[in-house]
């Protein structure tokens, strides 16, 4: 019986399928030619590493239509990934706060307050942060982007503020403290980066905001 096996890149962000094809050879090598000094390692099927794969890597033949493909990233079709490939410190600094929480939540050390639900809800309407690497943008595209990270980082200060569970509260202000604030992302400088694709740094914001949305979409059910 064959195995998954996974090779991941922890610097990128980045998670090849080990196969037995020739289109999966020719991506096997482009992976070790991009990785080879990077911090990367085989994941089997029963890996634990596995469980700190998140929504923000990059999964190359995934489900996911902004995910490449194994023939994308074998050859030069995939227009993202100077994008994709791009360090993105925000994220993987979100991405340690929810995965303390998640972890919390899986052993019950979660305690959930009455209004938790209604507050997730309202927090979680107000995101929709999935835009694909190889998105090409313009200075309007940049504005309306940038606008809805910072409504969104609004909404979860207003969330912080309302009555919600200490654990709640507590992983709210946690995730604001790792977001950037309106500052460190002033538009003329996004804009000036961005071209053809989105500013590494507006992006990097809006991944780490996926994985908050993914978090707190859990906490509505809860």
């Amino acid at each position: 019986m064959q195995y998954p096996v996974d090779i991941v890149c922890y610097q990128c962000t980045i998670v090849l399928p080990v196969l037995d094809t020739p289109v999966a050879h020719t991506a096997w090598w482009r992976f070790m030619d991009e990785h080879a000094y990077h911090p990367v390692e085989i994941l089997w099927e029963h890996s634990e590493a596995r469980e700190r794969i998140d929504i923000d890597y990059i999964e190359v033949d995934s489900d996911i239509s902004s995910d490449p493909s194994l023939a994308e990233y074998a050859g030069d079709e995939w227009t993202g990934r100077p994008l994709a490939l791009h360090p993105r410190p925000v994220a993987r600094a979100v991405a340690e706060v929810v995965l303390r929480a998640q972890e919390a939540m899986d052993a019950h050390e979660w305690r959930a307050a009455p209004a938790d639900a209604a507050v997730a809800v309202g927090i979680v309407q107000s995101m929709d942060f999935a835009p694909p690497p190889g998105e090409t943008v313009d200075a309007a595209a940049v504005l309306a982007r940038s606008a809805a990270v910072e409504a969104a980082r609004e909404r979860l200060h207003q969330a912080a503020a309302e009555p919600v569970g200490g654990d709640f509260g507590a992983l709210l202000k946690e995730l604001l403290l790792a977001l950037p604030s309106p500052a460190d992302l002033p538009v003329d400088e996004l804009i000036a980066e961005s071209g053809p694709l989105a500013s590494p740094r507006l992006w990097d914001a809006e991944r780490a905001l996926r994985l908050i949305q993914h978090l707190v979409d859990g906490i509505t059910l809860r």
